[in-house]
């Protein structure tokens, strides 16, 4: 359905200006991830609503989407099972208590794996340069510490998701030497 929709919508822009846009195979491409990203936030902020914890979910989601812009990290080759497992990831942390204690334990180990793993596939997706590889695992570390002053259980939790798509390597990646 959304491969459809971008090529419908990728083939329309080439209509209209041929000369100045990228390929169609391009804009499909880059529509695919945006249309993705979009249906995906749409699904979680509808499930949300009927779960009945709206706003955690959202300033959660948020949270994962800028520590995941930094930290990188495992990308599922399936577009469906990517949404199904970010809408249950994102609607079933705010439902997951903790107490003060385990959200300073879970922080501590989330700052630990930024600084050993993060960025984590980030070479062979993103167009940043490897010199600014430490600035993004700081900005983690950063993003991930805050928590420990806000001890927020829902942030915990999803940086402990974040944490855990830091290990796997897509194989798009090409190992430092």
């Amino acid at each position: 359905m959304i491969e459809k929709l971008a090529l419908s919508i990728a083939t329309s822009i080439k209509k209209v200006e041929a000369e100045q846009t990228p390929s169609i195979d391009v804009m499909k491409f880059s529509l695919i991830t945006i249309l993705h990203t979009l249906f995906t936030m749409i699904i979680i902020v509808i499930v949300s609503f009927i779960l009945g914890e709206p706003w955690v979910t959202f300033y959660g989601l948020l949270y994962f989407m800028i520590l995941r812009f930094f930290s990188g990290g495992y990308h599922l080759h399936s577009s469906l099972l990517c949404t199904l497992l970010s809408v249950f990831l994102m609607c079933t942390a705010p439902f997951i208590p903790l107490n003060n204690q385990l959200i300073i334990f879970g922080n501590v180990f989330n700052i630990i794996m930024m600084a050993v793993f993060a960025p984590s596939n980030i070479k062979g997706y993103a167009r940043i340069p490897e010199k600014y590889f430490p600035i993004l695992k700081l900005v983690s570390i950063v993003i991930v510490g805050v928590n420990l002053f806000i001890l927020n259980p829902t942030l915990t939790i999803v940086s402990i998701f974040q944490s855990v798509l830091l290990l796997f390597k897509n194989g798009k990646e090409v190992e430092q030497s």
